[in-house]
C-alpha cells in the first residue's frame, strides 16, 4: 500500500472534488441532482483514505497536512465554478500553503531520523 502522505494527497483531491460537486449539485436541485450524489460518493471515498492516514500518522501531522484542502477548494472554485477570489483571500491561501509546507517539511525531517 502507498505511503500515508500519498493517501493524504488522494484524500485532499477527493474532498476538493466533493466540495465542487456538492456546490454544483446544490445549485442544480440539491438532493435531486446527480452532482450531489457523486459529491457524496467522493466524500465517502475521501473518508476511507483519511481513516488509513490516521492509522499511520500522528493526528497533529495528518490534520496539518490535510489543510491543503483550504488551498485546493478555492483554486477549484475559481477554475471550475468561475468564482471570484479577493486579494485578501489569496493572501490567506498563501499563508495556509506556507504553513502546510512547513509542517510537511518538518514531518519529513522527523521521518528521516
Amino acid at each position: 500500500m502507498k505511503s500515508p502522505y500519498f493517501w493524504i494527497g488522494v484524500g485532499a483531491l477527493l474532498v476538493t472534488a466533493s466540495e465542487l460537486l456538492l456546490k454544483t449539485g446544490a445549485t442544480r436541485g440539491a438532493l435531486l441532482s446527480g452532482w450531489t450524489w457523486i459529491g457524496i460518493l467522493t466524500y465517502i471515498l475521501s473518508f476511507g483514505s483519511w481513516l488509513y492516514v490516521l492509522r499511520k500518522l500522528p493526528l497533529s501531522v495528518a490534520y496539518s497536512l490535510i489543510t491543503i484542502v483550504q488551498v485546493l477548494v478555492p483554486l477549484g472554485a475559481r477554475l471550475f465554478l468561475h468564482e471570484q477570489i479577493s486579494p485578501m483571500r489569496w493572501a490567506g491561501i498563501a499563508c495556509v500553503l506556507g504553513g502546510t509546507l512547513m509542517v510537511g517539511r518538518s514531518a519529513a525531517t522527523i521521518e528521516e531520523r
